[in-house]
């Protein structure tokens, strides 16, 4: 009988790597620490600011958010100051799965976030199974169709659903981390039943549970968090730690399943810490920044202020008038009170990027709808000003900086001019909570992070390898995530054309068969 395939990829989404080599040293997750001991370790570096909504395309695709164009579940519309739904057929480049199918490879893709249904593959997918966070119009679709109806028969349907409406009670919480561990042990039984099928050249299977319970869980899970009950703690234990040595069962029951000379990669996409930062803040900011710059901009913004206030208050609302023409009359309105709540009046403004990372917008001439800063040396001198003004900010508790470095997107990205990509991007400090921010031009920006989650995460991911020489090591160097597609590709020897990353030799060496077999 063949092996069940040439190359077994096993990912975690958001799987932390100071976690398990934590939880490995101490016995709970016993497969990797004997992966750590037979193969070979490596850190996978994510797209600069942008990696919570951008890392799987950006693993998918091997290209950078530049190219693929999903770096948020929202983004600006090139053109406007509104933001649009970015949604998996929304990535603009190509699976690197698909160039292999194309080639001839046979391949299972099961559950990788963020990835539509390919047609004609050479072999199976499944999408959205059971990911965290999928696309509020995702259905659980595979190829072929009829697959799904042989999954869901024999292994039902996620048990989880969107976490984030999970009750905050102490029988919500429990019902979550036991629907989390019943879905890993599944997805492992899964996972099994088709690698068994046999003739694979890449069975690629993402266990998506590290993320929600990371997100969900972490104030259980960690002492100095300040919403950390000690009586949910007796209550949960560690909800992180359990689904974390589930995934370890898992994992090493289909490794099993795979056989020794199977070629192996463990891939977690990225870490996971307290949800810290001041993203919440970062709007209020800048418009007390851009009032204290400008005074024309700050004597508009007291007007709307006031006038919104005599408006709520006259006697006969109008602002309640029904129907069309209450809309109509509610939008004229909102032009006319002249405001820093609008993006179009206003010099920069906020978009969305997730959590981790702030993101600003510039309001440059010809971009965007009424652009006021003028492209060129005037958008060079505004960034610069800007840049000092936020560096400026500081822990209204304690006085500490809150922004740890800002990224202008021009350094780290090839931009094209109506691109939707954010202009700066601003890394917070992630410390300790941040409640208030000042500076000398902020007087006092303070809010309430809108969310429930109280973990969110770090940049970095990490790749563990093993090939049938069980070559025990480190890489030399750290690997961008768009190069694990080409790598991939390459150890199957396929090479892809139109990618950002580069296939990377240290961790082809790692996965190739001994000298002795490749000779033979």
């Amino acid at each position: 009988m063949s092996a069940p395939a040439r190359l077994l990829v096993v990912g975690a989404d958001a799987l932390d790597d100071v976690l398990v080599r934590r939880w490995a040293a101490e016995g709970a997750m016993p497969t990797v620490a004997r992966l750590l001991g037979e193969g070979t370790w490596g850190t996978i570096l994510n797209p600069i600011g942008l990696y919570v909504g951008a890392l799987w395309p950006s693993f998918v695709t091997g290209t950078t958010p530049a190219r693929h164009g999903r770096y948020c579940f929202e983004q600006i519309r090139p053109g406007s100051y509104a933001a649009a739904r970015i949604r998996a057929e929304h990535v603009r480049m190509d699976p690197f799965w698909n160039a292999l199918s194309r080639a001839g490879r046979r391949v299972a893709i099961m559950d990788v976030p963020k990835t539509v249904i390919a047609a004609d593959l050479n072999g199976i997918q499944l999408a959205d199974w059971g990911t965290h966070d999928p696309d509020p119009a995702s259905v659980f679709l595979t190829s072929p169709p009829e697959l799904a109806a042989d999954v869901t028969a024999r292994f039902g349907r996620d048990p989880v659903g969107p976490c984030d409406r999970v009750p905050r009670t102490v029988e919500g919480l429990r019902a979550l981390r036991d629907n989390l561990l019943r879905r890993v042990e599944t997805k492992g039984r899964l996972a099994r039943h088709y690698l068994a099928q046999g003739g694979w050249d890449l069975f690629l299977t993402i266990f998506n549970d590290p993320q929600c319970v990371g997100h969900q869980f972490w104030h259980v899970h960690d002492p100095e968090h300040p919403a950390h009950d000690p009586e949910l703690t007796r209550a949960l234990g560690d909800p992180i730690r359990d689904v974390y040595s589930a995934i370890d069962a898992a994992l090493g029951a289909i490794i099993e399943a795979a056989g020794p000379e199977t070629a192996l990669v463990v891939y977690g996409s990225h870490g996971m810490g307290p949800h810290y930062g001041a993203t919440f803040l970062l709007d209020s900011a800048l418009q007390h920044i851009e009032a204290a710059r400008m005074p024309l901009a700050g004597l508009r913004r007291r007007a709307g202020d006031a006038a919104r206030w005599l408006w709520k208050r006259v006697p006969f609302r109008l602002g309640k008038v029904p129907g069309p023409a209450g809309k109509r009359l509610r939008s004229q309105i909102g032009v006319a009170l002249p405001t820093l709540d609008v993006p179009g009046t206003r010099n920069c403004f906020q978009v969305p990027n997730n959590d981790t990372w702030g993101a600003i917008r510039i309001n440059v001439v010809g971009r965007e709808p009424t652009g006021r800063v003028l492209p060129g040396a005037a958008y060079d001198r505004f960034c610069e000003q800007l840049i000092r003004d936020l560096r400026d900010l500081v822990d209204a508790d304690d006085g500490r900086p809150v922004v740890r470095r800002i990224v202008r997107m021009e350094d780290v990205y090839e931009r094209t001019p109506d691109d939707d990509l954010p202009d700066l991007l601003v890394e917070w400090e992630h410390d300790r909570p941040i409640r208030a921010v000042k500076s000398p031009l902020v007087r006092f920006a303070t809010g309430r992070y809108p969310g429930v989650r109280t973990g969110d995460h770090r940049p970095d991911g990490f790749v563990l390898a093993r090939g049938p020489a069980r070559a025990a090591g480190t890489l030399p160097r750290h690997l961008e995530v768009e190069d694990l597609a080409p790598t991939i590709a390459a150890h199957l020897g396929v090479a892809l054309a139109d990618v950002d990353g580069e296939a990377a030799p240290e961790l082809l060496e790692v996965l190739a068969p001994p000298r002795d077999a490749k000779s033979a």
